[in-house]
């Protein structure tokens, strides 16, 4: 998949993510963990992040803590509109490969938050689990797996007893 399509989003992304991590975390003071999930429709239209702090991924679902910030819809929504040639309605190559390279993108973000971030709402990088996922759709699991393993250290995926 062509990386440049999703130039604006990562840019969006890597400027913005800090500062909706940091809501986050300042929200989950006094954790010892926490996971954050960055979660989207079956056809991509944008992500809303959902934490909680109690460990249990499979059931983000049910978390009742969330932000919908505009930066992870508009920008990822004019991305799947310039890809006409996927049809996001059903499983494809093309969709799943998509799918990768979003994920590599919010990896790119991700890695790119500062640590004292972290810190000064009294966490280390390796507290934090993320990962992304399909409320519904094609993709539920494999993308849980990529992103688990994509987004988090292996002493994070220890901790959570992923690995």
């Amino acid at each position: 998949m062509d990386m440049t399509k999703f130039e604006t989003f990562r840019q969006i992304c890597n400027r913005r993510l800090p500062d909706e991590i940091d809501k986050i975390l300042d929200a989950a003071k006094g954790e010892k963990a926490c996971t954050i999930g960055f979660i989207t429709t079956d056809d991509f239209y944008g992500f809303y992040l959902a934490w909680d702090c109690s460990g249990k991924i499979n059931e983000y679902y049910e978390w009742e803590n969330a932000l919908e910030p505009e930066f992870l819809y508009q920008p990822l929504v004019d991305v799947v509109d310039c890809c006409q040639d996927i049809d996001f309605c059903n499983p494809s190559d093309e969709k799943w490969e998509f799918a990768k390279t979003l994920l590599s993108v919010v990896e790119q973000s991700i890695r790119q938050i500062p640590d004292e971030i972290y810190e000064k709402n009294g966490f280390q990088r390796e507290d934090i689990l993320f990962f992304a996922t399909m409320s519904t759709g094609d993709y539920m699991q494999e993308m849980m797996y990529e992103s688990l393993h994509m987004f988090n250290t292996p002493e994070t995926l220890d901790k959570y007893h992923l690995r």
